[in-house]
C-alpha cells in the first residue's frame, strides 16, 4: 500500500501534468484514491470498460512524457 505522503506526491504530479486532459487527470486521481471503475463511470455516465480505456491511455501518455524527459536529460 502506498503511504499518504507518497500518494499526495503522485496526485500532485498527475494534476500538474499538461499532457493529460482534465478528465484523464480526474480519473487517474480517483484510481489512485482506490475508487472503482464503476463508481468513476457513474460520475461520467460511462461504462467501467470505457473508464479503464481512458485510464490506460492516460497512463500511456504519462509514461511517454516521462520517457521523453529521461531521453533529453
Amino acid at each position: 500500500m502506498i503511504g499518504n505522503e507518497t500518494l499526495r506526491y503522485f496526485i500532485k504530479i498527475v494534476k500538474n501534468e499538461k499532457a493529460l486532459s482534465h478528465k484523464e487527470k480526474e480519473i487517474l486521481v480517483a484510481r489512485l484514491q482506490k475508487k472503482t471503475l464503476i463508481k468513476i463511470g457513474k460520475k461520467y455516465k460511462l461504462t467501467a470498460e470505457r473508464i479503464r480505456q481512458i485510464e490506460e491511455n492516460a497512463v500511456k501518455k504519462f509514461l511517454k512524457k516521462i520517457n521523453q524527459l529521461f531521453l533529453f536529460e
